[in-house]
């Protein structure tokens, strides 16, 4: 207290202030704190819910269109390969043989018994083939052997001629009877004219396919006539349709393709290599267009699951492609979104209410203050960083793309967009298939998907059209790990090397250029080349592609092939045109050729091993050779190989002072002497001299 005499200190808190004037204020913002905090509870329920029903919609959208694209692609796949399976046919219906026959059968009603005195008739202004004239019965068993053999080279099971009747009346060897199933479709394709598929069935060999092809009058106008026969061939498809159907290497967990197939009425599932391969299917509707099965949840073809499936319609037999995805793997992909945005959902509950009761006990708060400038400073640093990065992507020259693991494009740097003529905004979710067309995407598919399963960088070399000129492009793909450490896409920085490539090839023409006149001025330096290094080159290269070698082995053994006589340029008239063999000293001047050709290549930047191989290819594996007696796997390949093919030349051309003699017997002496020439290179000159290029290489020389 104060003493007396002393002024009372004021009560700032009761004399200038009064606590009540507070009350009504403090009300009224918790009022408004309430109201806020409860509005945003209600957004922050509301809004995630829509957010997972628009995100679920996104989810299974991007699954139909996956799964309609694996649909379509294994549907394209199927039609390739019946296309391929059932070409062979025409080998058959497009035979004069099979149609004249046919013919006859058709006029005679199918009664076997009435062509034991029939001729097989010869239209009028057709040559007269080897057999024709002879009854057709006596021409069965011919006609029966033909047709077991076209059976067994065309790796069908078994084949038959049907007529009108539906009476197979020639059948290769071992062919099972018949089936009335097989003889009805037989009879629509009479009346259609057009080639039909029969159901897959099982049979002791596993699934089976029959192609019924129809049989035309001969020397008729197809479109014009209704046919005379049908061709029915039963080929195996278990291994084919196993292949279609295994899931690829990158496939989705919960992903598979079925096989669906409609037979008298009643879906089946086919599915080689299980016990039993077809099973009936119950539920299945074919409702969409074209008769496909339109994309939607339902219980999977297996049964019991529940799936996300669409199905397409296969070309040929009555197929369905349908691609399954489990729902649960559907339900699994939108789990993490749901439990983000519930989690968002919280947090943003949790900081208005942390946000309002800072507010309410500190309306002034130094260290937020200080709080935000750092991070005014820290966004500015950002957005520094930010300039600097999209300055370096707008000035590169190499083209950047970032493309999610569905191939679609997220990011792509000016460049690119420039050299596609777009805007970036319009290349953002195109996929290559979209930019490049669908040829070009699988490559660059395939490319991607060794990136990713290799987890490191992949470079190609890719040619590719823009703007209707062709461009040789490099293209280097790394792995782009997201958040947690994932593969989540793909980083594609692409060079253009059209000019570099251009001048690689231009300078492969000066070369080959060169290699030409050089070529000629050796011919027209010894008479008896002529047409030589042109052989040699011929055979060494079809050796060398028999054994596989490298491209730049193969372009090798040409060019240096060509120019494996240029030494002898330097070798006098006298010796290389002396009528009678060569002394020690003459042949001691001859193998001098070797070091001439040395001393005219050794200034040549052929970008390959020529000089090497010149120079090697009278060495030999026994080490007796020249010049440096090299042995065994000292030699080069390449070297090998033009030695051998130059002594099999030499061989067979004349010389001065002998005669050529026979192929055969050339391969003969290389055969005999393994000490010298390597065996799989003669093995492999056998093979080309017996091709139809070996032989007219061989009949050159009696032009030459």
């Amino acid at each position: 207290m104060a003493s007396s005499g002393e002024a009372a200190a004021p009560d700032l808190i009761s004399a200038d202030i009064d606590p009540k004037d507070f009350r009504p204020a403090a009300s009224r913002t918790l009022t408004r704190g309430a109201l806020v905090i409860t509005i945003v509870v209600v957004i922050a329920i509301v809004v995630p819910f829509i957010a997972i029903q628009v995100k679920r919609t996104e989810v299974v959208g991007e699954f139909e269109r996956r799964l309609q694209i694996l649909a379509d692609g294994r549907g394209d796949v199927i039609a390739a390969w019946l296309d391929g399976m059932t070409r062979p046919a025409d080998r058959v219906v497009g035979s004069e043989l099979f149609r004249l026959f046919a013919t006859e059968m058709d006029l005679s009603g199918g009664d076997i018994s009435d062509l034991a005195t029939r001729d097989q008739p010869v239209p009028p202004d057709a040559a007269v083939p080897s057999g024709m004239g002879v009854p057709l019965a006596a021409q069965l068993p011919f006609m029966q052997q033909v047709l077991t053999d076209f059976t067994k080279s065309a790796d069908f099971l078994a084949a038959y001629v049907v007529g009108r009747n539906g009476i197979a009346y020639v059948t290769s060897a071992g062919a099972d009877p018949i089936s009335p199933a097989q003889q009805a479709i037989a009879a629509e394709v009479f009346e259609t004219g057009v080639l039909r598929y029969g159901p897959a069935r099982a049979a002791a060999t596993g699934l089976v396919l029959d192609v019924h092809a129809p049989i035309f009058r001969a020397q008729s106008e197809v479109a014009a006539e209704r046919p005379v026969g049908v061709l029915l061939l039963t080929a195996p498809v278990s291994a084919a349709l196993g292949q279609i159907l295994t899931p690829p290497p990158l496939s989705q967990p919960g992903e598979r393709p079925r096989l669906v197939q409609l037979d008298d009425g009643d879906f089946v599932a086919v599915t080689p290599g299980e016990v039993p391969p077809l099973r009936p299917i119950a539920g299945l509707e074919l409702d969409g267009p074209d008769h496909s099965i339109p994309f939607g949840r339902r219980t999977s073809i297996d049964g019991g699951q529940q799936v996300y499936s669409v199905g397409v319609a296969a070309s040929g037999p009555a197929w369905w492609i349908v691609q399954e995805i489990e729902a649960a793997a559907v339900d699994e992909t939108l789990a993490g979104f749901v439990a983000a945005a519930i989690a968002v959902s919280v947090l943003v509950v949790l900081a208005v209410v942390a946000a309002f009761g800072a507010f309410w006990w500190r309306l002034s708060n130094e260290h937020s203050s200080a709080l935000a400038d750092q991070f005014r400073r820290l966004a500015a640093r950002i957005e520094a960083q930010k300039q600097l990065l999209n300055s370096i992507n707008n000035t590169m020259a190499d083209y950047i793309g970032l493309k999610a693991l569905d191939g679609t494009y997220q990011y792509v740097n000016p460049a690119f967009a420039r050299a596609l003529g777009r805007d970036v905004d319009k290349i953002i979710g195109l996929d290559d298939s979209a930019i490049f067309g669908a040829g070009t995407a699988q490559r660059l598919r395939l490319s991607d998907q060794r990136a990713v399963a290799s987890g490191a960088a992949v470079t190609v070399n890719e040619e590719i059209y823009l703007g209707k000129k062709l461009h040789y492009f490099q293209i280097s793909k790394v792995p782009y790990q997201g958040d947690h450490g994932k593969t989540s896409g793909i980083v594609s920085v692409t060079r253009d090397v059209t000019e570099l490539v251009e001048q690689q090839r231009m300078k492969e023409k000066a070369i080959q250029q060169m290699v030409t006149a050089l070529v000629r001025a050796i011919e027209l330096r010894d008479p008896y080349l002529g047409g030589h290094s042109r052989r040699v080159a011929g055979f060494a290269t079809a050796v060398a592609q028999r054994l596989d070698a490298s491209a730049e082995d193969i372009a090798t053994v040409e060019i240096a092939a060509n120019l494996s006589q240029i030494g002898k340029l330097a070798i006098s008239r006298e010796i290389l045109n002396k009528p009678g063999r060569l002394s020690e000293g003459e042949i001691a001047e001859m193998q001098e050729h070797l070091d001439h050709a040395a001393a005219i290549l050794r200034e040549i930047d052929f970008g390959l091993p020529v000089l090497e191989t010149v120079y090697q290819m009278h060495e030999r594996l026994d080490g007796k050779g020249y010049p440096a007696g090299l042995s065994g796997d000292q030699i080069r390949l390449t070297a090998r190989i033009l030695g051998a093919c130059d002594v099999f030349c030499a061989r067979v051309e004349p010389r001065s002072y002998r005669a050529g003699i026979a192929a055969g017997e050339a391969l003969d002496i290389l055969e005999q002497n393994t000490d010298r020439y390597d065996p799989a290179v003669v093995a492999a000159l056998r093979e080309a001299v017996g091709s139809v290029a070996g032989e007219k290489l061989i009949a050159s020389v009696a032009v030459d």
